[in-house]
């Protein structure tokens, strides 16, 4: 049985993972950004600082793994 509280997802973990198996490496700030959405009743505006959050937890996954694809 599966933890339901978020964690992060090392690069090491997401290579070895199963075909078809779903990880979020930014479970944390998705997390964050639906409960603040839930809370505000859907007012995207008020919830501007969690999707930045999301947005550029992102943006460091993806060069991560960018950068792991050249060493």
């Amino acid at each position: 049985m599966e933890d339901d509280k978020p964690r992060r997802v090392t690069l090491k973990e997401f290579e070895k993972k199963t075909p078809g198996r779903y990880m979020n490496p930014c479970e944390i700030e998705s997390r964050a950004s639906l409960k603040c959405l839930e809370i505000n009743e859907y007012k995207k505006p008020l919830c501007k600082e969690y999707f930045d959050a999301y947005i550029q937890c992102k943006k460091l996954w993806m060069e991560e793994r960018k950068a792991a694809r050249f060493k």
